[in-house]
């Protein structure tokens, strides 16, 4: 599989425009916005408290504290919008090949950033998470392997548990103000849903962490204000996300795997569907592009990923088995040290 790499300019826009996307999420509080760092069990955790804060909610978790986010809130403090600069950067970007989500899944990913959802550690998975690694790896994708009709969110349910933070709609709520003719699909429990629908079928689908092998049809993420449907593997995809931008607007900032458990872990969801399931072959595509982008871009996160996958025992090694059997010669090479 031949990738084609995008120029060195192209990579730079996409970390200037994740740059400054990670400071609007932070003056987006106001002008006044105060920081807080606090400390638990011996690591340290900032928060935002904003004047124009109404009611109970002013304080607002921004996330362990790192170098890049010290540095981000110093821009924040600094920097006034520059959303037309952003929306310039995207048109850019697009313009170069990179792929962008359609409209609707754009305003959607745009207002579920504006309530929060992916300050508080919500991903989106699949393939829209997939349309954003072009820029992370500085790739451009084949376009047969971005075409989705549908979003999914997860979020790790432990981190769901443990923030002291969450979103001030219901999830609901926060999807109508991108589409109003979103409605919840009602699950076998009463009251609740995972699934969110528009009446020409798009959909939103949340997702979590099994937590053992008896779950529930439902687990409750008091961080996203909704209901969930708990899902085998997806703690191995979640651990470590990563900051993406997606090319919509003047730039939406998400979260998403990191690249190199993505493609893992869709070896593993290909086997897990059945023949005729029309996601079956698009999983392994994904996979092998990105197989063959990090083994060149970042080969050491991807034995890595595959090798703690294998050490998940013995069910994970005989999917893996099985779909790194019809990788090419040079892609199931890269998976091994």
């Amino acid at each position: 599989m031949a990738l084609q790499r995008l120029p060195l300019a192209i990579h730079t826009n996409v970390a200037e425009l994740l740059d400054q996307l990670r400071a609007a999420q932070i003056t987006a509080f106001g002008d006044g916005a105060s920081f807080l760092r606090r400390e638990r069990k011996g690591r340290y955790y900032w928060y935002v408290r904003s004047p124009q804060s109404q009611g109970e909610r002013r304080e607002r978790y921004l996330g362990l504290e790192t170098p890049e986010l010290l540095q981000t809130i110093e821009q924040a403090k600094q920097v006034k919008s520059a959303s037309e600069g952003r929306r310039m950067l995207v048109r850019v970007l697009r313009a170069a090949g990179l792929h962008a989500p359609d409209n609707r899944t754009g305003r959607v990913l745009q207002v579920l950033a504006q309530a929060g959802a992916f300050r508080l550690r919500a991903a989106v998975v699949g393939t829209v998470a997939f349309q954003t690694y072009g820029g992370l790896l500085g790739f451009t994708l084949p376009s047969t392997a971005v075409r989705t009709g549908d979003l999914d969110i997860a979020q790790d349910y432990g981190i769901s548990v443990a923030l002291d933070d969450r979103l001030d709609q219901t999830f609901l709520d926060i999807l109508r103000g991108a589409d109003p003719a979103f409605s919840a699909v009602p699950k076998l429990d009463p009251g609740k849903s995972t699934t969110y629908r528009t009446p020409d079928g798009y959909a939103v689908d949340v997702l979590t962490t099994s937590r053992h092998a008896g779950d529930e049809e439902t687990s409750r993420l008091e961080a996203l204000n909704t209901d969930a449907t708990p899902l085998r593997f997806l703690d191995f995809l979640l651990r470590d996300t990563v900051e993406a931008a997606v090319l919509h607007g003047d730039g939406v900032l998400v979260r998403v795997p990191a690249p190199a458990r993505y493609a893992v872990h869709k070896l593993i969801i290909s086997r897990k569907r059945g023949q005729a399931n029309p996601k079956r072959r698009k999983d392994f595509e994904q996979a092998e592009t990105l197989i063959h982008a990090l083994a060149q871009e970042d080969p050491f996160a991807l034995r890595e990923a595959y090798a703690e996958a294998r050490d998940r025992g013995e069910a994970w090694r005989e999917l893996l088995d099985q779909a790194v059997s019809q990788l090419p010669e040079p892609a199931r090479a890269a998976l091994e040290p």
